[in-house]
């Protein structure tokens, strides 16, 4: 049998993490820019799904929703465990409208890249809405600090050709044909989803339960039995090496577990054993 070290994999069970950022993304930073929402629903659903993927940074912008509903109780119940990024968003809100494009200009300065998102731009005529989707977005790796912004637009019409404009990167996410409009909320959490991935290494697991996957040393071990079972019974010398490559190679390519790789590894060690008392001729 695989003599699995209990400790070491106790050990392993405590300093399970799921999912933690890679560190060669340590350098940036995203906030999440909100221009003229609607529905103040929307608002908390998004704090909730930015807590979901370890995004903290939340901006308001000039919001058609009216400022005292956007910190309600109401709003706290769509936000649900991310009311912290709720409460701690940044509010920037004016009288003067016909300012609005030229105050998002200033506001999205201090950025080093910022990212607008549209419903639209399936269609090439439109120059000024080129867009790549969600998985062709690259990352950059920074040496230094990096501030990227990421623009909603309101829940109606969504960005419009200006605020687009403002913005280094367009991105849209492929839907159906029929409805290709997505909530707003929802439009947030598919995008927040695709960076959450690309900056992040994300373990198997099981929640508390995680499952650890078999390492190197111990499938070497089971490769030994496997190794020891095919001398065992006189396979012919041309196809050893084949025979267990083709173990090793479906072993490989599914990814195992430990308890996995423990009840196969046992498997093949009480087929050893039953083979030691029974005589095997060649082929």
């Amino acid at each position: 049998m695989l003599n699995l070290n209990k400790k070491k994999i106790f050990r392993e069970l405590d300093s399970f993490q799921e999912t933690k950022k890679n560190s060669k993304y340590e350098n940036i930073s995203f906030t999440v820019v909100l221009v003229q929402p609607e529905h103040s629903g929307n608002i908390g659903s998004i704090a909730r799904v930015m807590k979901n993927f370890n995004f903290a940074n939340l901006t308001v912008f000039n919001p058609i929703e009216a400022v005292d509903k956007i910190f309600t109780h109401e709003t706290q119940g769509y936000a649900m465990h991310g009311k912290d990024i709720l409460y701690g968003a940044e509010l920037i809100a004016f009288e003067n409208q016909a300012k609005h494009i030229q105050k998002l200009d200033e506001y999205l300065k201090q950025f080093d890249l910022v990212i607008a998102s549209t419903a639209k731009g399936e269609h090439y005529t439109n120059l000024k809405r080129l867009a790549i989707f969600p998985e062709e977005l690259t990352i950059p790796i920074p040496e230094k600090p990096m501030n990227i912004a990421i623009l909603f637009g309101k829940e109606s019409r969504g960005l419009t050709n200006e605020e687009i404009s403002l913005a280094d990167i367009l991105i849209r996410i492929p839907t159906s044909n029929d409805y290709p409009t997505l909530n707003l909320s929802h439009a947030c959490g598919i995008i927040l989803y695709e960076i959450f991935k690309k900056i992040t290494i994300v373990n198997i697991g099981r929640g508390k339960h995680p499952v650890l996957l078999a390492d190197k040393e111990d499938r070497v071990m089971l490769y030994n039995f496997v190794n020891k079972l095919i001398q065992k019974l006189q396979t012919r010398t041309y196809k050893e090496k084949n025979v267990y490559h083709a173990f090793k190679n479906i072993f490989e390519r599914a990814i195992m577990s430990k308890k996995e790789l423990s009840l196969i590894t046992g498997f093949f060690s009480k087929l050893n054993s039953v083979t030691n008392n029974i005589d095997l001729y060649k082929e």
